[in-house]
């Protein structure tokens, strides 16, 4: 009276969804290098103490007519 042995399918859907997920990040991870901050001409803002200065977003025309934005924080 041996003990069947039951298969699952659990690992070739592991594998499937893995692939997936690769495939995902190998397309979508370019796009996310747009999103960088720029780390070597930073712009500082502050404003007085306590005022929560900083805590938004600010679109602007720069003088080249391009749109950019800007992440401020808090000093």
């Amino acid at each position: 009276m041996g003990s069947k042995r039951y298969h699952s399918k659990t690992p070739g859907k592991l594998n499937y969804s893995l692939f997936c997920i690769g495939v995902c990040l190998i397309i979508l991870l370019p796009l996310c290098d747009t999103f960088n901050l720029d780390v070597e001409n930073p712009s500082v803002y502050s404003g007085p103490n306590g005022s929560y200065f900083g805590y938004s977003v600010e679109f602007y025309l720069t003088n080249s007519s391009r749109r950019e934005s800007r992440v401020k924080r808090a000093s």
